[in-house]
């Protein structure tokens, strides 16, 4: 039988090229930086806003179909759960009524 696709390239991780370019990519992502930087001019509206993007995008990660989670996974869902309404909340009180 004829191979269609052609065998993967040789990984060297030992070569000192390749320790250098994991190094720099990898540089950004160390323990010790931060995770993201935020606007300094960012209003506390636009704040709110943001994070309840993120609390979205989490739940929406988590809640993968087919996968059940375990009670650890449970518990912080849940706590990820409570910090989404007291944002939307809070984004309620900011619009004018």
């Amino acid at each position: 039988m004829v191979k269609v696709t052609p065998d993967p390239p040789e990984f060297c991780s030992d070569s000192p090229l390749t320790r250098r370019a994991i190094d720099y990519y990898l540089k950004a992502s160390a323990p010790d930086g931060a995770p993201f930087v935020l606007n300094d001019n960012m209003s506390f509206e636009d704040a709110l806003a943001r994070a309840a993007d993120l609390l979205h995008c989490a739940v929406a990660t988590a809640q993968i179909p087919g996968e059940p989670l375990n009670g650890q996974q449970r518990a912080v869902m849940h706590l990820v759960e409570m910090a989404k309404v007291v944002v939307d909340r809070s984004l309620d009180c900011l619009q004018p009524r």
